[in-house]
């Protein structure tokens, strides 16, 4: 009895003591607050994320181990540090609650680094607006570091207007790296300041003539040729693919001490087929090269420069032509590549002339000054002005080769057009293209514009344009014209008074492809 009474007392004379707190379960868990529920890294990365109103000590759980985690003591941070390993990765945080956060982490290199500022050298007489827009472009997906499997997209380029020489002008170029499921996408944009060199147009004295072999089968070296201040040469090379897939790739390589600079205009478009890679070739060159719009390019010895590289499939053919002129330093070796995709044309640039088709369809030319310039007068009442253009063969440097060129391919031909309207009544004057009986597919440039005749066979005069002749007076043009890959020579060309017929659809039954 003494004891239940002292129990008692010893009870009401002392404080009570809660039990420790326990969670009371609800419907849902209670949620951490993290700075952050997404964490990309790159390899060796490391990130610290704060954590608000958690109880301590913080458990981690990571479902790969693809970093290392760890909780500060006082449960405010935690650190993730990255290894170099790359994927993805979910961590989980729980406090001494019971409340939660998960982390999403993913481990992987930037698609590749945007360069800030670059600088682009250009000629031309003036630099039209669509050529700059594309340079500018160029210049700036050749800066652009993007590693394998990544896509460079460049923003839209638009020159206020044309750029003339002396002139600079400054554009902003949003760029961005595109990684897919491999690397983080990079966003930002690329300044280039644009000064147009004044130089003066320069003549070829060399053509390099690469069309043999004219079907590529294999890797390896297709041409080579050495390039020097003395020389200003144009390159024009013809290849279709045997076996494909394929690239074509032409390096430049400088081996003087200093730094190399030179002058390219190029015309250098995607593969087509036959005869529509010649006609897109010639479309693009002759207003650049008229206009003298180019680049200019600083070579570091050793260091090639990949000028082009052209993927083809089976089947396809790609023609390119390019006016390259050493300003300063050199000698500079060029080469022409057929490389495989994921090959690296450095690894080849060193090996050997690959076996040649026995059409001999290859070599370094003189171009003599004058070649492929001729004049042509018509008078209105007059007789036709006619005008053969022939199968000439340009001389090759090497005597001892055997390679030749069929066809003066690579050469521009060049006519001074004076058209007279002696009467009283107003006149039309016809200029037209005759071919040979075989393929031939022309194009012209009059007064600055393109004119494609199409692909025509048969020895008739077709109509390349119309001059309106006012009586009394005297019209004067420069007319110009190549002969695209897969064309024939000799042509005739003239004016005549006489409406000439316009070119027939490819398949048509006088076309150059008739179907049978």
């Amino acid at each position: 009895m003494y004891a239940l009474v002292l129990a008692v007392a010893l009870a009401q004379n002392t404080p009570t003591i809660a039990p420790a707190a326990t969670p009371v379960p609800s419907g849902s868990p209670a949620t951490l607050q993290v700075s952050t529920t997404t964490i990309n890294l790159n390899p060796a990365q490391q990130q610290i994320v704060t954590v608000t109103g958690a109880t301590p000590p913080l458990q981690i759980l990571l479902d790969r181990k693809l970093v290392t985690a760890t909780a500060d003591p006082s449960g405010t941070a935690l650190t993730i540090a990255a290894a170099q390993a790359t994927g993805s990765a979910t961590l989980h945080v729980t406090d001494a609650t019971g409340a939660s956060a998960d982390i999403a982490i993913r481990v992987a290199f930037n698609a590749g680094t945007i360069v800030g500022q670059t600088t682009l050298t250009v000629t031309g007489n003036p630099a039209e607006p669509a050529w700059l827009a594309q340079e500018v472009a160029d210049r700036v997906t050749h800066v652009t570091q993007a590693l394998p499997g990544a896509a460079v997209r460049i923003g839209t380029v638009t020159p206020p207007a044309p750029l003339l020489p002396d002139q600079s002008a400054q554009f902003v170029v949003p760029v961005q790296i595109e990684g897919g499921a491999q690397y983080f996408d990079q966003t930002g944009s690329t300044t280039v300041t644009v000064h147009n060199l004044g130089l003066e147009p320069a003549l070829s004295a060399l053509l390099f003539y690469d069309d043999d072999p004219e079907h590529i089968t294999q890797d390896g070296v297709l041409f080579r040729g050495s390039l020097s201040v003395a020389q200003p040469t144009r390159l024009y090379y013809y290849h279709d693919v045997a076996a494909g897939p394929r690239r074509l790739v032409v390096a430049l390589r400088a081996n003087s001490e200093g730094q190399t600079s030179l002058q390219l205009v190029a015309a250098l478009p995607s593969p087509g087929g036959v005869p529509d890679a010649g006609q897109t070739l010639t479309d693009a060159f002759l207003p650049v090269k008229t206009r003298n719009e180019g680049v200019v390019l600083d070579l570091s010895r050793g260091e090639p420069y990949i000028l082009a590289d052209v993927p083809m499939t089976a089947n396809q053919t790609v023609a390119g032509i390019a006016d390259i002129r050493v300003l300063s330093g050199g000698p500079v070796e060029l080469t022409v590549l057929a490389v495989s995709p994921g090959v690296d044309p450095r690894t080849l640039l060193d090996g050997p002339l690959l076996p040649d088709d026995t059409h001999h369809r290859s070599g370094v030319f003189a171009i003599d000054p004058g070649y492929g310039t001729d004049t042509l007068t018509f008078s209105a009442g007059g007789d036709d002005a006619t005008l053969i253009i022939p199968d000439a063969n340009l001389s090759n440097v090497d005597s001892s080769s055997k390679g030749r060129d069929d066809g003066d391919y690579g050469v521009v031909h060049t006519i001074d057009l004076t058209l007279n309207n002696p009467g009283t009544a107003p006149a039309v004057a016809y200029f037209f293209f005759q071919p040979p009986g075989q393929i031939a597919n022309g194009t012209f440039l009059i007064d600055g514009k393109i004119i494609d005749v199409g692909c025509v066979r048969l020895p008739s005069n077709y109509q390349v344009t119309a001059f309106d002749l006012p009586p009394g007076r005297t019209y004067h043009s420069v007319v110009q014209t190549m002969v695209n890959g897969g064309s024939f020579l000799p042509i005739e060309v003239g004016v005549t008074a006489s409406p000439p017929v316009s070119a027939p659809p490819t398949d048509a039954p006088d076309g150059c492809f008739p179907k049978l």
